[in-house]
């Protein structure tokens, strides 16, 4: 809400999380569904919450994969299954510091 009333832009570095999630009980069902692989539904996912999702390959193939999410739309319940309030950083944490 805070970024949204000032226009801020959220940027969604991993959005795929590096495959690590692609198993997780709660995501199956959805590729089921709608015929989609983990990454597009997460890719999905990012845009549907607002977020400039940035999905990393070099390709082709999962290129084009990565492109193919503007024809389904997950619902608000499916939305809602999908946030699990779980930090679990797969990349960089800017959390923590060596300094």
């Amino acid at each position: 809400d805070w970024c949204q009333k000032r226009s801020v832009v959220l940027q969604a570095y991993s959005p795929i999380v590096r495959g690590q999630r692609f198993e997780e009980p709660v995501l199956q069902p959805l590729v089921k569904k709608y015929g989609k692989t983990p990454s597009q539904v997460l890719l999905r996912w990012s845009l549907q919450k607002g977020f400039v999702p940035l999905p990393k390959s070099v390709t082709l193939s999962r290129i084009e994969e990565n492109a193919n999410v503007y024809d389904f739309e997950l619902t608000d319940e499916e939305m809602k299954s999908l946030e699990t309030g779980d930090y679990a950083p797969c990349a960089w944490d800017p959390t923590t510091s060596n300094d």
